[in-house]
């Protein structure tokens, strides 16, 4: 059985066992809830600083999704209880975010440049050979994930086994993952104070939203299962046939 396999039946175990729990203990704390506490007291204990390590820790856990967007998201709405003032710049906590986030993610990078266990030998040759034929594309590629929320593991751990060069790899992160955080950071100003709301007044005992709250980190594990099982030889080889085909 593959690695990956393991990983999504330990998951999908772990899912199935949480919500065992919640049916038989009702009033058990969702998950969701003691994340988003956890985050406030970092954001108004460390401040920028907090941004920086959440961001680096949330992104060196590979194939394991951590939201620590929250933590950006939540110290861009944060604001003085008496002057009604922002406490934190969205710009700084854009580039702090962004810079753990990228050092984070050198994480995979080093684990692909060390052996890549996740991606067999033939996958690791046929990557390394297409970022070679097509050096422009794959700088724009890792700017697209960076600055969306599409896990980066998958692209980021084989050009780490292909030898890619590190520097190549951080600056579109960079800049990717800096726009993205600032982004967030300006959503958290204008919609903090409805997810404080949204958060607060849940209901503990409701099991449609355990449901939801369940299938979403489902969907989660199956998007980066997928991502783990992409027959990257294959899809790369029919893209180089494609282009190599004759007009007709």
């Amino acid at each position: 059985m593959r690695k990956s396999d393991i990983l999504l039946l330990a998951s999908v175990a772990a899912l199935s066992v949480y919500l065992l729990l919640f049916i038989l203990v009702p009033d058990l704390t969702s998950p969701v809830v003691i994340i988003y506490d956890w985050l406030l007291d970092v954001s108004l204990m460390l401040g920028y600083l907090g941004d920086f390590l959440v961001s680096f820790l949330g992104n060196a856990t590979v194939l394991f999704p951590f939201p620590y967007m929250g933590i950006a998201f939540i110290l861009g709405g944060l604001a003085d209880e008496v002057t009604d003032q922002f406490l934190f710049d969205p710009y700084l906590i854009g580039l702090l975010a962004g810079l753990g986030a990228v050092l984070g993610e050198m994480t995979g990078y080093l684990i692909g440049y060390g052996g890549g266990q996740l991606i067999d030998a033939g996958q690791r040759t046929a990557f390394g050979d297409y970022v070679k034929r097509h050096p422009r594309a794959t700088p724009f590629v890792l700017w697209l994930l960076a600055a969306t929320p599409i896990p980066d593991d998958m692209l980021i751990v084989p050009l780490g086994a292909a030898k890619y060069p590190w520097w190549k790899v951080m600056i579109p992160q960079l800049i990717g993952k800096t726009m993205f955080m600032t982004v967030i950071a300006w959503s958290g100003r204008f919609g903090l104070g409805l997810v404080g709301i949204f958060i607060g007044s849940s209901d503990p005992t409701n099991i449609l939203s355990r449901v939801v709250e369940v299938a979403s980190v489902l969907l989660i594990v199956l998007g980066i299962y997928t991502l783990v099982r992409i027959d990257w030889s294959t899809l790369i080889s029919n893209g180089e046939s494609i282009e190599e085909a004759p007009p007709k």
